[in-house]
């Protein structure tokens, strides 16, 4: 299958086209055959020194079995979106409020919508869905023929072997289990209504259209109650 050439490629073969032409009406080089680098930049249009440098370019790309490469090529990138813990634990209980509270299927759109509105989530879908993916969820026919959003086998194993050691804690050794969670609030939380009089023309309490940074509390407890300074 012939290459497709790009347009400063296909320039370049005019450029050489024309040259050799010249030297045709000419009836002999324009240029001496020794001077092999003119030659090339005459016939390319091109300097000799980047001749030059490409040559050498090449030499290397030889010795090393490697392609030549094109400067400019790489080009910076936006930071990726990475979630912390916390951040995580919350995407996962998102995930898991659609199947238990809400009975409803988590799709992406649903749970990127949530996770804005929730934590600030500044990602694209498509970033989403490589971070749930590297949690280990996924997509998987359900019997109505519609995808729903599943855990890895693996995950789901570490969970019932993670309750099971719950259930014969209770039922042997009986040792005293403290749960750990967290939540947060935004350090501009404001109630979104207020009680206002429409005779008065009060305005209530102005929200604030950023949520700020986040307050993450964390405590840990079990049938006892609380820990202190947990």
């Amino acid at each position: 299958m012939p290459k497709t050439l790009k347009s400063g490629e296909r320039e370049m073969v005019l450029k050489v086209k024309s040259f050799c032409e010249k030297e045709k009406s000419n009836k002999g080089p324009i240029i001496a055959f020794e001077s092999v680098r003119l030659r090339v930049a005459a016939m390319t249009g091109i300097s000799e020194k980047t001749v030059t440098k490409i040559s050498k370019e090449g030499e290397v790309a030889a010795s090393t079995s490697t392609k030549i490469s094109t400067p400019g090529k790489s080009r910076p990138r936006d930071s990726k979106i990475q979630l912390d813990d916390f951040e995580m634990c919350a995407l996962r209980h998102k995930i898991h409020e659609f199947y238990v509270v809400r009975k409803e299927l988590p799709t992406l759109t649903k749970i990127l919508h949530e996770l804005r509105n929730d934590i600030d989530y500044k990602g694209s879908r498509t970033t989403l869905w490589r971070i749930m993916k590297k949690m280990g969820f996924f997509f998987k026919n359900c019997h109505s023929k519609r995808k729903v959003l599943m855990e890895r086998h693996d995950i789901v194993a570490w969970r019932f072997r993670y309750l099971n050691e719950l259930r014969d804690n209770r039922n042997r050794e009986q040792r005293p289990v403290i749960y750990l969670d967290e939540t947060y609030i935004h350090s501009t939380y404001c109630a979104g209504k207020c009680w206002q009089s429409e005779m008065l023309n009060e305005e209530g309490v102005l929200s604030s259209d950023s949520k700020g940074p986040r307050w993450i509390i964390v405590h840990a407890g079990g049938e006892m109650g609380f820990i202190p300074n947990a």
